[in-house]
């Protein structure tokens, strides 16, 4: 059954027809299988952030972060929540029809993509730099929303490609000496006044150390964001 779109929003996003008041950015990293426990998590996490956390009139747009970044350079879905007229007068609003398009338009598409973030295989490389790099050019700054923007990052934040590898090499937890090497440089990033919210798969936690968060809130801090919520997905 199609519904329409409520008047003033956009029929294709749901945004509000002057532009979205927030976007929310949720990055998955699926090079790596999550166990049974870490799968239970990350779906509760997922409904939580399409349900609870991103605002009515704020754009969540879903990334997938997998070995072959350039076949992951768009997201996998955006949408805007249309709300679900909670904050509606019944005398001036239909009430039920603005409920079934954020349960049917909104929750669903964004529920249905859980088995598309999640993994079966170990993926051979991992290239969050040059993710995060597609997550600003194709979310923030191509939508260029003037409010909130936070980044929800489901990773176990560990780089591994052939130009920088963090599994094989612990002493690249220095940021300032990475920042200065030519892969350095070509993986900077621009998310200026970006929240940005890290939640950890601990599969490796022998280098998934302090030294590893640092490297990260430094790598954030020089693109003008910041890290304000760290945080392991259990399992």
């Amino acid at each position: 059954m199609h519904f329409a779109a409520a008047p003033g929003l956009d029929k294709g996003t749901l945004c509000p027809a002057n532009g979205p008041q927030g976007h929310y950015v949720l990055l998955v990293d699926k090079t790596e299988p999550l166990n049974f426990t870490q799968k239970q998590a990350f779906s509760i996490t997922l409904n939580d952030i399409i349900k609870k956390r991103t605002p009515a009139g704020y754009l969540l747009s879903i990334f997938v972060l997998d070995a072959d970044f350039k076949a992951n350079a768009e997201p996998l879905i955006e949408l805007c929540n249309p709300g679900t007229g909670a904050d509606k007068s019944a005398m001036t609003a239909n009430l039920k029809k603005l409920r079934r398009q954020y349960e049917n338009k909104f929750v669903e598409p964004m529920s249905k993509q859980l088995q598309a973030l999640m993994s079966t295989t170990p993926a051979k490389f991992s290239p969050i730099f040059e993710m995060v790099q597609l997550v600003s050019i194709n979310a923030f700054r191509k939508h260029d929303v003037k409010g909130e923007r936070r980044l929800i990052i489901l990773s176990d934040m560990l780089h591994h490609t052939p130009q920088f590898s963090m599994y094989l090499n612990p002493a690249s937890y220095d940021y300032a000496a990475f920042a200065e090497t030519t892969y350095g440089k070509k993986t900077q990033v621009d998310l200026s006044g970006t929240d940005v919210e890290l939640l950890y798969l601990l599969h490796t936690p022998q280098i998934q150390t302090r030294r590893n968060l640092l490297f990260w809130e430094n790598y954030f801090k020089k693109s003008g964001a910041r890290v304000v919520a760290v945080s392991p997905l259990e399992g």
